[in-house]
């Protein structure tokens, strides 16, 4: 398969990736084990409140259809989709993007040897159903998460290829379209939550990867004095791969060196959420026939450029404000979203070099005073108003004021955003 050629899908890759790096989805399956770590062909299933899910393993129309339940790699795919919708809470169901761009945000590559693997993984997204039962009334629903995937094939382009002497044609990878019923859940926002995408595709081990997926929700209001606690075996269960019988060789696949000489221990220790770094380790159970995964999330270690050197905690703290304070809210606030960077982006703002500053503003400031200012400059943009020095430098100042005058003033303290 082969990206196709039209000008919507020119972008900088590295633009892209960055923009990219953050996936709204569905909450339900980031805070359990909807993903089986490895390859898993019969049905897997997970209960979620009053939600339980049936994955995979049956047909609704054709009892003599299997299809296979869900992965880490499909689990990979479906936000690598999601990646590309241009409101990440817009219920239509076409995404469109290039099998170019699709390759890149799923493996980091622009195909070549993971073409015939994410055709696979395509094709499973697109033949496997969900049945979820509402264990309240005992209703049961079905439905998959893509409808469709649009492919083109085309005649060889270049003549001098060998394959142009072929019958075999090139396939043209368009767009894809979800199911209405996912596409449905996609729009409300009380039931999605945000994904670091860029950390979960930086985890080689399917295991670990499984892992990060889930636990971390679980481990938020965990600290390293007390963690929250898992027993391997029941880990094991839940992501759906075999348990060695002996204690020591359950512990032996957690801390082994395998994928590029790190354990899946150590592919998961130190790694960042959006609420701040995840960490783990094992002990010994109290009757010292299993070893437990003890995890927790160290919510004041985060990159230390956000907070050093930095004006806007200057003045912050200027007005008797606590960075504990600015921790809870930085832990609460959303990243920059679609519509945002879109007012950045028409008001000529640079955004790369300055995502932390406009995270912390954002956490700082009243959500709708935000807003406002960044929908102010991007109307000061399109209406010809020059500024000073340069667009960016002007609404930095403007925030900085905002900030300035809140704190002064006293208002904003309720320990949340309003």
């Amino acid at each position: 398969m082969r990206a196709n050629g039209n000008s919507h899908f020119d972008q900088n890759d590295q633009d892209l990736a960055q923009r990219h790096r953050l996936v709204l989805a569905p909450k339900d399956f980031l805070i359990s084990p909807f993903f089986a770590a490895k390859p898993h062909f019969g049905a897997r299933q997970v209960t979620v409140g009053s939600r339980h899910y049936h994955i995979g393993g049956s047909h609704p129309l054709d009892k003599t259809q299997h299809p296979p339940a869900l992965d880490v790699r499909h689990a990979r795919a479906i936000f690598a989709l999601l990646s590309f919708r241009a409101d990440p809470l817009d219920k239509t169901q076409l995404i469109r993007f290039s099998f170019n761009q699709f390759c890149r945000q799923y493996a980091n590559s622009n195909g070549g040897r993971y073409a015939g693997a994410i055709k696979k993984i395509l094709r499973d997204l697109t033949n496997s159903f969900i049945r979820i039962t509402d264990t309240k009334t005992g209703i049961a629903h079905s439905y998959r998460l893509i409808e469709r995937v649009d492919i083109e094939e085309r005649p060889i382009r270049r003549k001098d290829a060998k394959l142009a002497q072929s019958p075999q044609l090139e396939m043209w990878f368009n767009s894809c379209t979800l199911s209405p019923e996912f596409a449905g859940l996609l729009g409300d926002i009380d039931e999605l939550q945000h994904l670091r995408f860029d950390v979960l595709n930086s985890i080689r081990s399917p295991i670990a990867q499984a892992i990060y997926l889930y636990i971390p929700s679980r481990a938020y209001y965990y600290n390293e004095h007390k963690p929250f606690e898992i027993n391997l075996t029941h880990v094991m269960e839940q992501i759906s791969i075999p348990i060695p019988v002996h204690k020591s060789k359950r512990k032996e696949l957690f801390t082994k060196h395998a994928d590029e000489g790190r354990s899946i221990l150590q592919q998961l220790d130190g790694v960042e959420t959006l609420s701040g770094v995840f960490h783990v380790r094992l002990a010994d159970t109290a009757d010292e026939k299993d070893f437990k995964l003890q995890a927790w999330v160290d919510k004041r270690s985060r990159p230390k450029s956000m907070f050093e050197n930095s004006k806007l905690v200057a003045i912050w703290k200027s007005g008797g404000r606590t960075i504990e304070e600015l921790h809870n809210r930085l832990a609460r606030v959303e990243p920059l979203n679609d519509c945002e960077m879109e007012w950045l982006e028409n008001a000529l703002v640079r955004v790369a070099g300055n995502e932390g500053f406009f995270r912390l503003a954002k956490a700082m400031l009243p959500q709708g005073q935000f807003e406002g200012l960044l929908a102010e400059a991007k109307c000061e943009e399109q209406e010809g108003r020059a500024a000073k020095k340069n667009q960016t430098a002007r609404l930095i100042w403007r925030i900085k004021s905002a900030i300035k005058a809140m704190v002064s003033s006293g208002q904003g303290l309720d320990n949340g955003r309003k």
